[in-house]
């Protein structure tokens, strides 16, 4: 059987989407599958796969990588069997178009909205996605992509989604058929319990893109507020974006400056290092979908402090959970999970969580999906 998947990202980017895209097409290839990659980004190190990857540079001209990728998702998607992308619209877009003119069978996983993230991302619609949805400012801000989207998500034979939220979203807002969708939870498994205690100046840490929606602003204020009350703590963001200079010097003016640490992306194992030593990590965006780096802390054991309304698939008790747009609440429930004995009780809560969803099980799911489609297509030929 051949497989051609097509990634927006894929390694050595980090996100949920590359790291999907690698485990799946790693797995794909063990059973004995013939499949291709496809991404935007480079690769200096030149890792080796048992799988083809192809890359289309993000060093050429715009125009240039939608035209090689567009070309590579046509001619892939006539050598394959079955097409697996990753996104809705930078990989989604041409590989569920070309599956559809060839009559292949098209799975899709999605991970979030497209058009309230731009919007968000570039500060012009700051609230969280089911409030822009309720007021039907998509339709507003981008009624033709809205569209077209709408029309491919109603040509694709399996559309997986990691939560409940996003499968009532699209079942609601796009007028998915509740059957063609299908949950499917990121992988997070116990790796290790961590210690009751922190240290002196505790870390409360954040990791991920530096753009309007991720609420970081608001963040510093609630820290800056938790330093006067205390009198300890640090505040560590880890990331890269286009609101950094912005957020270093908005950082510069408050009192607790000093204490707010920048650190700039980094490989998983450095990560990991950086999460074993912070007390707390948060996922403070406006709306948080299902935040790998929230998943991960967890996995080593570290309470996480997150949005309400997100779409975790792990549950979290509600006191970890905060209004985004409050940053008073923000500040005290940082100062609660500081304090030494709640502290305790919430590694003791992180120890009682269920995570055992490993790499070796969400791929047999997506396996059986995969082959399922093919197997449909087939007998309706």
């Amino acid at each position: 059987m051949n497989i051609f998947f097509a990634a927006g990202i894929f390694y050595p980017d980090v996100g949920g989407p590359a790291t999907h895209a690698e485990k799946i097409a790693e797995r794909f290839s063990r059973e004995g599958m013939a499949c291709v990659v496809l991404a935007y980004g480079d690769d200096a190190s030149r890792k080796a796969f048992p799988f083809r990857v192809i890359r289309v540079s993000r060093a050429l001209p715009k125009i240039l990588q939608w035209a090689l990728y567009v070309w590579h998702c046509m001619r892939w998607s006539l050598w394959a069997d079955a097409v697996y992308a990753f996104d809705l619209t930078a990989a989604g877009m041409p590989a569920c178009f070309f599956s559809w003119v060839f009559r292949k069978p098209c799975i899709l996983r999605i991970g979030g909205d497209p058009i309230w993230e731009r919007e968000a991302e570039m500060g012009r619609r700051l609230m969280p996605i089911t409030a822009y949805y309720e007021k039907e400012l998509h339709l507003k801000d981008r009624p033709r992509l809205f569209s077209a989207l709408r029309t491919m998500l109603a040509h694709v034979a399996v559309i997986v989604v990691y939560s409940r939220f996003f499968k009532d979203f699209y079942v609601r807002h796009y007028s998915v058929p509740e059957g063609r969708i299908v949950i499917v939870k990121n992988p997070v498994f116990r790796r290790e319990n961590a210690s009751g205690k922190f240290s002196n100046d505790p870390i409360i840490m954040f990791a991920g893109r530096l753009v309007a929606y991720k609420n970081l602003p608001r963040v510093m204020r609630a820290f800056d507020a938790l330093r006067r009350t205390i009198g300890k703590g640090a505040l560590l963001l880890v990331g890269r974006g286009p609101d950094e200079e912005e957020l270093r010097r908005y950082a510069d003016t408050l009192a607790a400056r000093e204490h707010i640490l920048f650190m700039a992306p980094m490989p998983q194992e450095k990560l990991f290092e950086k999460i074993r030593t912070a007390a707390v990590a948060i996922g403070p965006a406006l709306s948080e979908f299902n935040p790998n780096f929230i998943l991960e802390a967890l996995s080593f054991g570290k309470p996480a402090l997150l949005s309400r309304g997100n779409g975790l698939s792990v549950p979290l008790p509600d006191q970890w959970l905060f209004d985004p747009e409050d940053e008073r609440e923000i500040s005290q429930k940082m100062e609660v999970l500081l304090q030494p004995e709640e502290y305790k009780k919430a590694i003791e809560t992180v120890r009682t969580l269920p995570l055992a969803d490993t790499w070796e099980h969400v791929t047999d799911v997506h396996l059986r999906l995969v082959q399922d489609a093919v197997t449909k297509r087939q007998r309706g030929r």
